[in-house]
């Protein structure tokens, strides 16, 4: 991968995240106002924590040292495989794949749940795809 594509790569990565957490913190801001409780949910935390890796390793380390790590290969790797399963997971977290949706916990009188099972089992497949793919870009 050329420093070229890595230039190329690495805004349109870090904007769709940009994107993806400041549509999240504004319907938890709405919610906020609904008298639901507002929380961070576990891809949101992941796609901060991908961020602040991809600004740091596509942007500052380059500026800083002049050249493209190896790591900065892995990051973007990893975060462009994050990003795509970020929606997914989120759906995952308000049970659009199940028949009854979230409303099963309406019925029953719970409070929304922090994590799904389909979320959690989205978030490990995107985690352990994200690191494959990591693992495949550092060994090119």
């Amino acid at each position: 991968m050329t420093p070229e594509t890595l230039y190329s790569l690495a805004p349109p990565l870090i904007a769709l995240q940009f994107a993806a957490f400041g549509w999240r913190v504004n319907r938890e801001l709405n919610l906020g106002h609904a008298e639901r409780r507002a929380f961070v949910l576990i891809p949101d935390a992941l796609n901060i924590m991908s961020m602040f890796a991809a600004v740091t390793c596509l942007i500052v380390l380059p500026v800083a040292t002049g050249v493209y790590l190896w790591l900065s290969r892995m990051v973007l790797a990893g975060g462009y495989v994050l990003i795509a399963f970020h929606p997914l997971t989120t759906a995952a977290h308000y049970r659009l794949w199940s028949r009854e949706g979230i409303r099963n916990h309406l019925r029953d009188g719970k409070d929304y749940p922090y994590a799904t099972t389909e979320e959690l089992v989205s978030l490990f497949l995107s985690v352990v795809l994200s690191v494959a793919a990591a693992a495949y870009i550092g060994m090119q």
